[in-house]
């Protein structure tokens, strides 16, 4: 969902810059209602676990003449913990990180932090020229913007 800015080509409009921002906030929303119904089927998951746990195995551990594959029984548990954690990693956190960068990259920056970083240096012509386009949109730039001209100031030094 990333939102790539070349600050070689044409800068992109505002309304494509709040509707990008606008389907990230959505799709954001969407995970973390992902990340609330993973939760509780994973709470569920867990006590239907332990019941069958202590309802079923439990007993059977005290009987010495059970096989001792019951006695494996109980360490599943880090199993579940384990497979579930792993797909909430994958399926939920990683996508929501994501998000939550590009929310943040595509939210615009004060004065202040674009005159401490574009203010006093010298520009090449190319990024001259983007923030002349930028100002004749009339929009403040946003923070991959700001990151990609600070990323051409330190590979051009």
């Amino acid at each position: 969902m990333s939102f790539i800015f070349d600050i070689t080509g044409t800068p992109p409009a505002a309304t494509e810059i709040i509707t990008k921002r606008e389907q990230a906030v959505d799709e954001r929303a969407v995970y973390r209602k992902k990340n609330i119904r993973f939760m509780i089927g994973m709470a569920l998951v867990t006590s239907l676990w332990v019941s069958f746990v202590l309802i079923f195995i439990w007993p059977m551990l005290e009987d010495p003449t059970t096989g001792i594959i019951f006695y494996f029984f109980p360490y599943l548990t880090f199993i579940i913990f384990i497979v579930g954690n792993d797909l909430h990693i994958k399926h939920i956190e990683k996508p929501s990180k994501l998000l939550d960068t590009t929310i943040a990259d595509l939210s615009e920056v004060t004065t202040e932090e674009i005159s401490s970083i574009i203010d006093g240096k010298e520009h090449s012509a190319e990024i001259s020229s983007y923030l002349a386009r930028v100002s004749t949109q009339g929009r403040l730039l946003v923070q991959a913007e700001l990151k990609a001209i600070q990323n051409s100031h330190e590979a051009k030094n």
